[in-house]
């Protein structure tokens, strides 16, 4: 799919920047690189990842309505336990997953506000 700048075509089908003056290159890696974090869900960093090696306490950074995040997360073979704070509020009753349940968490976050987190979290084994 081409991107247009108003009626300009600025980066065609193929990914080659077209129509912009002194520019050059190819585009073809558009997704989010994970980042290791260890007690901070930041909403700054879109896509994060931990494997645990203890309980954790998570805290949020960088909240305003509108963001989004995603944790991979590990509760490694013991399995250890993720907690959230009272700010993260979850779906069917607002109950956290029993996350002894699976090894593997996706948890995706949504900011309501600069305050309130929505969160569902999906959890798999290997």
């Amino acid at each position: 799919m081409a991107i247009k700048i108003n009626t300009t075509e600025v980066i065609d089908n193929s990914r080659v920047l077209q129509n912009i003056t002194g520019a050059n290159g190819t585009y073809s890696n558009f997704h989010a690189a994970a980042t290791t974090i260890t007690t901070v869900v930041n909403f700054n960093t879109p896509l994060m990842t931990l494997t645990m090696s203890g309980n954790v306490t998570f805290s949020e950074s960088n909240k305003a309505a509108g963001k989004t995040a995603v944790l991979l997360l590990d509760t490694n073979t013991t399995p250890h336990t993720p907690t959230f704070s009272a700010n993260v509020k979850w779906p069917g009753g607002g109950t956290a997953p029993t996350w002894a349940d699976h090894r593997y968490w996706e948890i995706c976050f949504v900011c309501w506000d600069s305050t309130v987190v929505r969160a569902a979290a999906v959890g798999f084994d290997a």
